[in-house]
């Protein structure tokens, strides 16, 4: 989150500081495939169920992201768009099964958002522009899975969440561009049930950052 706060705060200087740089595009219709690496920081997980609740850490570390979105862009700047993605980071169970040790899994999600974006000329380029924009995203799957001792474990949910992002995008002719930037998604006290319905459930936040890269076409 740290940092992805520093390039949303000189972006926002820059549009304050700037108002005649809004870029004004062609409008239209596009299309985009998005590849990424996602990561989030070490998660507090609060198990309740076979005895007293629990709470401990989990460490996670990084993964990938894939998704596809479908926007319309106005004269104005401004874009709309709805997207959906697939992201995962490698996460280790922090023990709170006894008699289970800490297993390997993974710490993923499924989710459909509605994003608002703003283009605007940071550069003074004609082929690159910057964005910055927000979404709702509905987390239609939240899902811990790991293993332990041969023993598969899974924990699932859905949430609301909201994300933010920033980024550039580089025209690479008449129709085609290239899109690089970042983005991060906040769901606060996911509530994961468990898959067979007899281990209880966990509570725990979900915000991964990513980096990401996308190919688009124009229509």
């Amino acid at each position: 989150m740290n940092l992805f706060k520093i390039p949303c705060a000189l972006t926002l200087v820059a549009l304050a500081s700037a108002p005649g740089s809004v870029y004004a595009n062609e409008g239209g219709w596009y299309t985009t495939a998005i590849f990424g690496v996602a990561s989030q920081s070490d998660q507090a997980m609060d198990f309740t169920g076979n005895g007293n609740p629990q709470t401990a850490n989990s460490r996670l570390s990084s993964g990938g992201l894939a998704g596809a979105a479908l926007g319309y862009g106005f004269p104005s700047g401004w874009r709309v768009e709805g997207e959906f993605i697939y992201q995962s980071v490698d996460a280790k169970d922090p023990g709170l099964l006894p008699p289970a040790p800490v297993g390997k899994g993974d710490y993923a999600s499924t989710g459909f958002a509605l994003n608002a974006v703003y283009d605007f000329d940071l550069f003074g380029s004609t082929h690159t522009t910057t964005y910055l924009g927000a979404g709702v995203v509905k987390l239609t799957e939240v899902d811990f899975d790991f293993e332990n001792n041969g023993i598969e474990r899974s924990y699932s949910g859905s949430d609301t969440a909201i994300q933010l992002l920033f980024g550039a995008r580089y025209r690479l002719g008449e129709r085609f561009f290239m899109d690089a930037g970042l983005r991060y998604l906040k769901a606060s006290s996911v509530r994961l049930e468990s898959e067979n319905g007899t281990l209880g459930q966990i509570r725990a936040d979900y915000q991964p950052w990513a980096a990401t890269v996308a190919l688009g076409w124009q229509f």
